[in-house]
């Protein structure tokens, strides 16, 4: 394909399933370039198909990234291009407003803003009942009336002798009275018998299917709304879709779709299949892997630089193999044929490690000051005081995988009627020493993690003891645990009234 035969205004669109099943589903993303030539099908680069993360059934697959990122190039090499967002929806009975608006809201937090409004696919049915219409009038599909049961019982008879053979109904198509119905049928597309799909796939290479493997499958329903393998095909034909790039479980889909192409004389997209990420298991990732979808990741906090670094590396590596990539280093390397043929395996421990990394770079606290806004908890913290939780996080920032685990560490240093716990570390040797630190502690002028260390540390020499006698049972008078941030640090976070409050507490009690 020559790029010079092209406009340089491009449009990429984003397109996702609106059930109720999945919050993040069947991403899609499409480059349109609208040919010079006049009569010609525009020409669209798309990814289609595949769950990011789902709510019922959780699953993550890293073919939502590519789309995402190659939109992001297009706008960076072509600024007046545009992402469009397409909400396939027209499952009704799944489908709903609340997961289309988490749609929008997820990908506009992970940082995917689309132009214009949403492309809604449901409003197009009349438009797809014409395109089966006119496959059925051209005798390209076929009218049947065969109920589940009947079918099934085929399909099992079939494995039963070991066949590939896939067309269930055999009657429908040659019966003239059923033909002549004009309601209670569905529309199947017809299948040759004798003919060979091959398809040169972007990532897998060449592959060929019998057409004795694909099915006669429906491509509209008896109410008249059209099943997702007709809507995504007219969709993609009328937009100009060109590329399609989705999971590799969605490839036979691609043959069936052939014949929709193929019988309406339409443009055979390219496709590129990309591997599913497996659990550590080895298996399809699914819920039984505990999989969250994007707003629970959200809601535990962690970042999106996190979640995109790791969701890139499932199946995509830089040429310079760095772990830890920038979103502008991804959308400035990534290359559609470096893409693994290989399925990865997706883990907490890699995502916390990337997590990790974000988090310690979060040296001003803006990510986590957003985020306290968001957690009911952190935000009344926040709001008694907000210089306090900020050296919370600055402190165990080092030590949490993500924001939410300061959930169960803050209240300890908020906890306004603190009182020690009894423990076999505290005697009265211990608490005739702290006698004297505190009146070291009420002298000390600036109340800093060094200067406090410093103190701590020339009083365990002045005294001749050691550290585990005297900093283990203070940590504990603090905060009630034997274990934990050093104690510098704990008496920084709670700042010098509370903490001197808190000595003075233990001792007389």
């Amino acid at each position: 394909m020559d790029p010079n035969t092209f406009e340089t205004k491009r449009v990429w669109c984003q397109v996702y399933s609106a059930t109720s099943t999945m919050a993040m589903p069947l991403p899609c993303a499409t480059t349109f370039t609208k040919p010079l030539q006049k009569n010609k099908v525009p020409i669209v680069a798309t990814m289609e198909g595949i769950p990011i993360f789902v709510t019922k059934s959780p699953l993550i697959n890293p073919a939502n990234i590519p789309s995402d990122i190659l939109a992001k190039k297009a706008k960076k090499k072509f600024p007046k291009s545009k992402f469009l967002l397409r909400i396939e929806d027209t499952d009704k009975i799944r489908s709903n407003n609340e997961f289309k608006n988490n749609i929008i809201d997820e990908l506009n937090w992970m940082g995917f803003h689309h132009d214009d409004e949403p492309y809604i696919q449901s409003e197009r049915i009349k438009r797809h009942q014409e395109v089966a219409l006119d496959l059925l009038e051209n005798n390209k599909a076929f009218k049947c009336i065969c109920k589940p049961a009947e079918l099934e019982k085929k399909r099992n008879e079939n494995m039963k002798k070991h066949t590939n053979v896939k067309r269930l109904c055999t009657k429908c198509e040659n019966s003239h009275d059923v033909q002549k119905l004009k309601n209670g049928y569905v529309i199947r597309i017809k299948i040759p018998n004798s003919e060979n799909i091959t398809l040169t796939d972007l990532v897998q290479g060449g592959i060929t299917v019998e057409n004795q493997e694909i099915d006669n499958f429906i491509i509209l329903r008896n109410d008249g709304t059209p099943t997702y393998m007709l809507a995504v095909v007219v969709d993609d034909f009328d937009m100009g879709v060109n590329l399609i790039i989705r999971g590799d479980d969605h490839l036979n889909n691609s043959f069936r779709q052939f014949y929709i192409y193929k019988n309406m004389h339409w443009p055979i997209p390219q496709y590129a299949h990309i591997p599913l990420i497996h659990g550590e298991d080895g298996k399809k990732l699914s819920k039984r892997h505990g999989v969250l979808n994007i707003s629970e990741f959200k809601e535990k906090g962690y970042l999106q630089e996190a979640i995109i670094n790791n969701l890139i590396l499932l199946g995509w590596a830089p040429s310079n193999e760095d772990e830890i990539i920038s979103l502008e280093e991804i959308i400035n390397n990534f290359e559609i044929k470096n893409l693994s043929k290989s399925s990865s395996i997706f883990n907490y421990d890699k995502l916390n490690y990337f997590n990790c990394y974000y988090l310690r770079k979060d040296t001003n606290v803006k990510k986590f000051h957003d985020y306290s806004q968001t957690n009911p908890q952190l935000k009344t913290f926040y709001r008694k005081d907000k210089e306090k939780l900020k050296r919370i996080f600055n402190i165990y920032k080092t030590k949490i995988n993500y924001y939410k685990e300061l959930e169960n560490i803050s209240p300890i240093y908020f906890e306004e009627n603190f009182v020690t716990k009894k423990n076999i570390l505290l005697n009265k040797e211990f608490k005739e020493l702290l006698k004297k630190c505190i009146i070291l502690l009420e002298n000390l002028d600036l109340w800093e993690n060094i200067k406090i260390e410093d103190l701590i540390k020339n009083f365990i020499n002045t005294n001749k003891i050691k550290f585990i006698s005297f900093g283990k049972p203070l940590r504990f008078t603090l905060i009630n645990l034997e274990n934990g941030p050093a104690v510098s640090d704990i008496f920084f976070i709670l700042g010098k009234k509370n903490s001197i409050l808190r000595l003075n507490n233990y001792i007389k009690g």
